[in-house]
Parts: C-alpha cells; sequence; structure tokens
C-alpha cells in the first residue's frame, strides 16, 4: 500500500513541477497551467507590449524595410548618364559628351547649341533670340535674302530686314515685301550696286564712246550719232524666279538739241543682242528692257507697255505698269538684266535704271 501512495504522490509532482510558467499569469500564481487560454493566433499581448501579428518585430506591421535611399520606394539615386532627367541634374542625354546640341558631362548644364549667344557648331551667327529682322534667324543661319526669312518665319510682316546675298560678312538693310503674291520679295536699290553689297557687270555688246556708272551707282551711256546695245547684270547669288519694279524710273540721256526715243510702233527688243530699231527702219528708236540674262532676252519692256512714244532730251519715265506687277522669267537664275539701247544719227542714250527699286523673289 506504502509503495502504491508513493507512486501517486510522485505521478501528481513530475506533472505539477512541468507546468509551472508554461501558462497563463492566472497559472502561473496558482502554481499550476491549464493549457486552456494559451494564445495560438500571434495576436495575443506580450510582455513588452502589443504584438503586431506580423512577425518582423519591428512593431510596424508593414514588413517594408526602406530602401537605399530611404524614400521606400525601391528607386536608386538620379545617375548622370542614364538618359532620365532627375535630381539637381539639369540635362541627361544618354550621351553627355558636351557636344553641340547635348548635354555636359556633368549633367550640370546643357552643351553649345543654338540660342546660347556664341557662334559654335554648324552655326553661322547666334544672337541668343528668335528675331528674324536682325540679321540671325532663330536657326542661327544668316539669311540671304527676304525669301529666307519668311520660308523659316511665315508670319513675317512687311519691313525692314538684314539680309546677306552675297556674303554672310556682308549683310545690308533692305524693305521686304512679305504680302505681294505670298511675299518673299528683296528689294534691291541703286545704293546696293556700287558699295560691295553686290556685284555688277556692264556689259556693251555695241559699244558707245561715253558709257559708265555714275556716284550714285546708275548706269549711263551716249552714243555719237551711231548705234549702241549694253546689258547691265546684277548678280544675286540667292536666286530669283521672278521679279516687279517699284517706283522705277528712266531718263534720256542726249546731247543738246537731240533726243532719246522710245516708239513701240518701231522696235520692241526680244534679243539681248540687239536693242534698237535697224539702221534702215524708218524711225530711230531704242528700248529699255528687263529679265534673266539666263534667257534669250527680256520678259518686259518699256516699248512693250508705253502707249505713246517717248522722246525726250533729259525726261523721266516711270515704268508704265501697275505697282507691283510680277513678271517670271524662264527658270531660276541669279543674274538679274537690264538691256538698252538706241540707234540713229543724233547723239542719244539713256539711263536705264535713274531711280526706284527692282524686288526679286
Amino acid at each position: 500500500m506504502w509503495s502504491e501512495r508513493l507512486l501517486v504522490l510522485v505521478s501528481i509532482g513530475l506533472w505539477a513541477g512541468l507546468s509551472v510558467g508554461c501558462g497563463d499569469d492566472a497559472g502561473r500564481d496558482f502554481g499550476i497551467g491549464t493549457g486552456l487560454d494559451e494564445d495560438t493566433s500571434g495576436s495575443g499581448a506580450s510582455e513588452s507590449g502589443e504584438g503586431d501579428g506580423d512577425g518582423d518585430g519591428d512593431g510596424d506591421g508593414d514588413g517594408d524595410e526602406d530602401g537605399p535611399t530611404g524614400d521606400g520606394d525601391g528607386e536608386g539615386e538620379p545617375v548622370c548618364g542614364d538618359g532620365v532627367v532627375g535630381g539637381d541634374e539639369q540635362c541627361d542625354d544618354g550621351v553627355n559628351d558636351g557636344g553641340y546640341g547635348g548635354c555636359l558631362r556633368d549633367c550640370s548644364a546643357l552643351g553649345p547649341r543654338c540660342g546660347d549667344g556664341r557662334v559654335n557648331g554648324p552655326e553661322q551667327c547666334d544672337d541668343g533670340n528668335t528675331g528674324s529682322a536682325d540679321g540671325c534667324l532663330g536657326d542661327c543661319k544668316i539669311p540671304r535674302s527676304c525669301r529666307e526669312i519668311l520660308d523659316f518665319d511665315p508670319n513675317a510682316s512687311d519691313g525692314i530686314y538684314i539680309v546677306a546675298p552675297k556674303s554672310p560678312e556682308l549683310g545690308f538693310a533692305t524693305n521686304c515685301d512679305m504680302t505681294t503674291e505670298g511675299g518673299g520679295w528683296t528689294e534691291i536699290s541703286l545704293p546696293h550696286l556700287c558699295n560691295g553689297d553686290l556685284d555688277t557687270q556692264m556689259s556693251a555688246l555695241e559699244s558707245a564712246p561715253t558709257e559708265g556708272i555714275d556716284m550714285m551707282c546708275r548706269p549711263f551711256t551716249r552714243d555719237g550719232g551711231g548705234d549702241h546695245t549694253y546689258v547691265f547684270d546684277l548678280i544675286f547669288p540667292p536666286g530669283f524666279e521672278a521679279f516687279y519694279l517699284a517706283d522705277y524710273v528712266i531718263k534720256a540721256n542726249a546731247g543738246e538739241g537731240h533726243n532719246s526715243t522710245i516708239n513701240p510702233n518701231s522696235f520692241v527688243q526680244s534679243s539681248w543682242e540687239l536693242a534698237h530699231a535697224d539702221v534702215d527702219a524708218p524711225s530711230n528708236t531704242g528700248d529699255v528692257s528687263f529679265g534673266s540674262a539666263d534667257d534669250d532676252g527680256p520678259v518686259v519692256s518699256y516699248a512693250a507697255l508705253v502707249m505713246n512714244t517717248v522722246s525726250c532730251t533729259s525726261c523721266e519715265t516711270a515704268f508704265p505698269a501697275e505697282p507691283a506687277t510680277s513678271y517670271a522669267v524662264g527658270s531660276a537664275s541669279t543674274l538679274f538684266r537690264i538691256g538698252w539701247g538706241e540707234s540713229g544719227g543724233q547723239s542719244e542714250g539713256w539711263y536705264p535704271w535713274w531711280s526706284g527699286a527692282v524686288y526679286l523673289r
């Protein structure tokens, strides 16, 4: 009997010892554990505070530790050269070689480019603005003609612009007609003919004893009772396909008591080679005509338009056409030509360009 009691007491003592500290606070107070109120869900309270149940031990329950930048989005710092402008970068094209139109190597700024106020790369000019009238277009090119200005800026209006037909270094101010028949007309006036802005050439096909170009850049001739034919070529490097004359005037240049004559019933110039009536014609007369040196003859002349004969010693005669009447030449040309001449026994000749302007496009 004693041995049986001893075995029961030992069993009870072993069970009680194992249960101590395994249950909740109530269980520990009694020194035994019930095992019925343990929290197996992970959401119960702990001795150090509230548990979050996410098992990461940080107490925030988000399980998303911050990345290298500390912003929690997982993205790294901006890298110069990745082609994306970020952080304090001002430019990043992915190449960053400091070349024209690109970015500096350290992404701190734009590289050299049109509009930075310095001439570099393929630029002819760079004034740092987008204006079209100052001789430097917004694409950093120097316009050679009003047509080039209008092509770049379709909204350009009539007015004074700087163009450089002959050379980028030889720009000059002139009027641009941006309205007539679509615009793009470059005005050429007398001062540009002998001051280096443009090149000209006066040639005698039949010479006269008196010829030349005066201080106002006006060509002139006068024969001594014979015949003469001349051409005056204006070199316009941008080229033109049409022209018109504005406030254009010729002047007779005959000797004392003699007359220079244009008689539309007797002669109208059709070939550059001959600017006067045949010597056997009943009326001694000449003409003043206009066109392209690349064509065989003029496209318009005074004799083709005047209604009445012009005959005087030194009179001035306006071009007999409506203002801004344009004339197309045979093909694109760089040589605008004026032809003129006279025939007969008197001393006679012309200033074929006394005043006014020629517009080319």
